[in-house]
């Protein structure tokens, strides 16, 4: 059954580099709706590819959400799948912060955010604790909670420090930046983290410096 499904994810490939988006999540759910059981790993995958499908090309969120949850009960009971588990919970909070269930996004993102700590891949765990943290803030400015989204930030940069990442390390600190303009409490505040952006800034070596500023 293992080749019937990579003939399926191949022809799934084939459907969306013609742009056939629906042919594409057709092929895949095909596996999925089988009558003869494949691999748990073999669905999981499926499913998740037609989640991300679904995301980057439709506005079919619920179908896309459906499709995860079953990822996400089936990878519980495998132990290992530390990847797999992570792009679920990523593609999952998008789903839900598509759909504007802002509670639930913080939720599985504090579950992702656990789940981060215990990867055997340090660098690999850490950036994707990076985007967890940079998703739960996002999600806790929504709500109004801003000291909150603060103190994620800061742990995401103090993250980025660990793994020697200035890219990572400008991305938090200037959301830091907007959040305090944002609720804009106190001007020495907004000085230090002014202050904190640029002395990062210069720490980026010139050529990377110049790969992120548009060309005019």
């Amino acid at each position: 059954m293992e080749s019937v499904a990579e003939g399926l994810w191949g022809l799934a490939d084939v459907q969306e580099s013609r742009g056939e988006i629906g042919k594409a999540v057709k092929c895949l759910e095909a596996i999925c709706q089988c009558s003869t059981s494949f691999l748990p790993i073999i669905d999981i995958k499926t499913r998740l590819r037609i989640a991300t499908l679904l995301l980057n090309h439709t506005h079919n969120v619920n179908q896309a959400k459906f499709h995860l949850e079953r990822a996400q009960l089936l990878l519980k009971s495998i132990p290992s799948c530390f990847d797999l588990k992570c792009r679920a919970y990523t593609l999952l909070s998008q789903c839900y912060h598509l759909v504007g269930a802002i509670p639930q996004q913080k939720n599985i993102l504090n579950k992702a955010l656990d789940l981060a700590t215990h990867g055997d891949d340090e660098l690999s765990a850490t950036l994707w604790s990076c985007n967890f943290t940079s998703q739960l803030a996002n999600a806790l400015i929504i709500e109004g909670e801003y000291h909150n989204a603060i103190s994620a930030l800061d742990h995401g940069y103090a993250s980025a420090t660990h793994i020697c990442s200035p890219e990572l390390q400008m991305f938090f600190i200037s959301s830091t930046l907007h959040v305090h303009l944002m609720q804009w409490e106190d001007v020495s505040v907004v000085a230090s983290a002014v202050n904190r952006c640029s002395q990062v800034w210069e720490s980026i070596e010139p050529d990377k410096v110049n790969s992120h500023i548009p060309h005019l």
